[in-house]
């Protein structure tokens, strides 16, 4: 048996386009109005002590003061030093596409439906 990775791959269930984004559907540079929404989804899946190693910032409470310390961290700030949330949003999705923000979901287990068909 050969298994295969894909990162960015969200098995196939919900169809708004958050999940959409999430399965690379639908890139991240295509005019997408809230990037904020899909990053809130994703980090209710992913280890937070990842994405804590992976950006260098202290541990959050929200996705919103993630990427809060996130914009502040790459110095993403826009007029009047306030930080840049879509810009870090942005980054936290371009990372999750190419691999950089493991996630992934077990594969759904075999029923005796499916093993008759073999």
């Amino acid at each position: 048996m050969i298994l295969l990775d894909a990162p960015g791959v969200i098995p196939k269930g919900e169809e708004d386009k958050d999940g959409l984004i999430l399965r690379n559907a639908i890139k991240v540079h295509e005019g997408i109005e809230d990037v904020v929404g899909p990053v809130s989804d994703l980090l209710s899946k992913v280890e937070m002590t990842d994405v804590c190693k992976l950006y260098h910032i202290a541990q959050y409470k929200t996705s919103g003061d993630m990427l809060a310390q996130l914009a502040k961290k790459k110095a993403a700030l826009r007029a009047g030093g306030e930080a840049g949330i879509e810009d870090a949003a942005r980054t936290v999705l371009r990372d999750f596409m190419n691999g950089k923000l493991k996630y992934f979901t077990p594969a759904p287990k075999a029923t005796i439906a499916d093993s008759d068909s073999d």
